[in-house]
C-alpha cells in the first residue's frame, strides 16, 4: 500500500484495537521496561522516547509491536515548546514510534518474544521520513499508546508505519525508514 494511503488510513483510529489485537490470534501481551528495551535499542536517556513495550504480534503478514510512553509535565522540551501551551514536538513523536519499531525488528529478527540478557542494540542510522501527519494535540501528563507496524524489510533497510495515540485520540502518524549498518 502506498504511504500516503497508510498515513490516511490510520490519521483516525489505532493501528490495532485490544480487540483486533485479541481476535488475531498471534498477538502475545508483554512486558518490557526500560532497562530490558536498552538491551535492543541503542538510545540512552534523555533520548531513550519508549517506556515499555506492551504487546508484539510478528506472525501475520502486518507486524505489530505496541508500547507506552508517559509524557513527564517536567520534560525540559515543555520549557520551549511552548511555554503557555505545552505540547510535546511531533518529531519526538516520530522518534519514538521509530524507536519502537527498533524493538519490532528485533522481534522478527531473533523470532522470539523476549529480550534475553545477552542481546545486542543494532547500529541503525535514520534514512528517511516518508511522510507524516499530525492531528491532536500530545500534553504533559498522558500516557501515551504506541504503535509501530513493519511495512517493508529487504535485510538493510527497513520501513514502519508508527502512531502515536493519546486518550483515545491519534495524535500523529508517520513512515520513517531506517538503515541496519550491521546486516
Amino acid at each position: 500500500m502506498e504511504i500516503e494511503a497508510l498515513l490516511k488510513k490510520y490519521r483516525k483510529k489505532p493501528l490495532a484495537t485490544d480487540d483486533e489485537l485479541a481476535a488475531s490470534g498471534s498477538f502475545s501481551s508483554v512486558t518490557f521496561d526500560r532497562d530490558s528495551l536498552m538491551r535492543v535499542l541503542p538510545h540512552r536517556d534523555p533520548f531513550l522516547l519508549v517506556d515499555s513495550v506492551t504487546g508484539v504480534d510478528f506472525c501475520g503478514p502486518e507486524s505489530l509491536v505496541r508500547g507506552t510512553r508517559y509524557i513527564d509535565p517536567a520534560d525540559p522540551v515543555f520549557r520551549g515548546h511552548f511555554p503557555d501551551y505545552p505540547l510535546y514536538p511531533g518529531c519526538l513523536q516520530v522518534e519514538m514510534t521509530g524507536q519502537l519499531g527498533l524493538c519490532l525488528a528485533f522481534f522478527l529478527k531473533s523470532g522470539r518474544v523476549d529480550i534475553p540478557a545477552d542481546a545486542v542494540p543494532p547500529a541503525v542510522r535514520a534514512t528517511k521520513l516518508l511522510g507524516a501527519l499530525f492531528l491532536e494535540p500530545l500534553v504533559p501528563g498522558v500516557t501515551a499508546t504506541l504503535y509501530a507496524r513493519g511495512i517493508t524489510y529487504d535485510g538493510f533497510f527497513g520501513t514502519v508505519l508508527g502512531q502515536v495515540v493519546a486518550d483515545g485520540k491519534v495524535c500523529s502518524v508517520s513512515a520513517a525508514e531506517v538503515m541496519f549498518l550491521d546486516e
